[in-house]
């Protein structure tokens, strides 16, 4: 790898690692937090360097994890190592192999349906955390909670798949003042 792609993956490992670690301490920033770190994720992909960008989601990842004491009841990790952080380089390699759209859709929102529904699963069903009060015009909502956990999840990819398009080409775009390829 050339210096290049090993300093800018370093200093995307080290922003994901300190945006997951607050994340998982601060619990209002959790989800601010993940979404910044796979914007994060993105910074070697300016170099066309999908082993600099993996490596600085794996070790960004693993550094947050030692560094927040292995806290696997935080929301951050499962929602970090199987979507938030994989998603994008996902993202940018099936554009540069020119996959038609309605394949990028397709993938991106079985990937998003079966994790949201994933997260819901091990938080609600395995961990026996419960859905909260709710009141009694919300019953359908708590009958068929799948549906809208599918639903969420549908309306949650189009949202984030848009972000990641905008937000990859303000990277490239400022990068390309700092960074000369």
């Amino acid at each position: 790898m050339k210096n290049k792609v090993v300093a800018l993956s370093a200093i995307s490992a080290g922003f994901i690692a300190i945006l997951l670690t607050l994340g998982a301490y601060v619990q209002f920033l959790d989800v601010f937090s993940l979404v910044i770190a796979s914007i994060c994720v993105m910074l070697p992909l300016y170099l066309n360097s999908y082993k600099g960008s993996f490596l600085a989601y794996l070790a960004g990842g693993v550094i947050a994890f030692l560094f927040s004491g292995f806290n696997l009841l935080s929301i951050i990790f499962p929602s970090y190592f199987l979507f938030f952080g994989a998603y994008p380089i996902l993202f940018y390699f099936l554009k540069q192999k020119n996959a038609k759209k309605i394949v990028r859709i397709i993938i991106g929102l079985i990937w998003c349906i079966a994790y949201m529904i994933g997260i819901f699963y091990y938080y609600y069903i395995v961990m026996k955390m419960p859905i909260g009060a709710y009141p009694v015009w919300a019953e359908w909502f708590v009958k068929n909670i799948i549906l809208v956990v599918i639903a969420l999840a549908v309306l949650f990819y189009f949202i984030y798949d848009r972000f990641i398009e905008l937000v990859k080409r303000l990277i490239d775009y400022n990068l390309q003042k700092i960074i000369k390829k």
